[in-house]
């Protein structure tokens, strides 16, 4: 009887360290937010503190995570919205973004900038 008891025990313990764990993924992984992700790291000369604008407004800059990444976060609403990249040398294309139900809770753009005729940033 005490060994089937100290067996239980175990089990309990780690089925509580499990959703200990799991409760903390979620909560470092940004739990359940809705997030538009832009990498610049192509052109991240050009883009390096650009302003970004999302549904008409100035949600943020572009800045570097870290040495080496050269991603930047948004978090939004679920629903449409319309992204731009402002930037001071090139015109910017916007692109649309669709979060929330069948489309997921990320999305994430690489920003290119075209050297053609006029300079355009294009989200891809």
């Amino acid at each position: 009887m005490a060994d089937g008891l100290r067996s239980m025990r175990w089990r309990a313990a780690i089925g509580v360290l499990t959703l200990g764990l799991v409760l903390a993924w979620v909560k470092m992984a940004g739990g359940t937010a809705y997030l538009i992700q832009i990498d610049y790291t192509w052109v991240r000369d050009v883009l390096d503190s650009a302003d970004v604008e999302i549904d008409g407004e100035v949600a943020g800059i572009l800045q570097r995570y870290g040495r080496s990444n050269f991603v930047t976060g948004f978090e939004v609403a679920p629903g449409e919205h319309v992204v731009r990249v402002l930037s001071d040398e090139c015109v910017s294309v916007p692109d649309t973004a669709r979060l929330g139900g069948d489309y997921g809770r990320r999305v994430t753009f690489m920003a290119d900038v075209d050297d053609g005729l006029t300079c355009r940033v294009i989200l891809r």
